[in-house]
């Protein structure tokens, strides 16, 4: 469910507040879950993961590994890609690096 809302606010903002969207929404997760108000279920570690993945990104930083995400997360995190390279907003090598950090043949966790 947190993962629908998510995809629903992000489809809907510019490329230019993406970045800052995801930053408030994992702000959000680790807030309840550390005051105990939610478990860090799949969509919540997912959404953590590419937060993570982004700033990475961001800096030059390579993921060279991420947890394994469900399809459907994969490529709504794909298309938001290809938005935030077209803006201008990450480096176009950053569709490389997701494809590389998340291919099936990965299966150990970036920390």
């Amino acid at each position: 469910m947190v993962f629908t809302a998510f995809t629903k606010a992000v489809n809907s903002l510019p490329p230019d507040a993406i970045i800052r969207a995801l930053d408030m929404q994992c702000e959000m997760v680790e807030k309840d879950f550390q005051e105990r108000r939610s478990t860090l279920n799949e969509d919540a570690l997912s959404i953590l993961c590419f937060k993570q993945f982004i700033r990475m990104a961001r800096t030059g930083e390579v993921m060279t590994c991420a947890k394994h995400l469900p399809a459907h997360h994969l490529e709504f995190y794909r298309e938001t890609i290809v938005r935030l390279v077209q803006a201008h907003e990450l480096r176009a090598s950053a569709m490389e690096q997701f494809e590389r950090a998340f291919s099936p043949g990965c299966d150990t966790a970036t920390p």
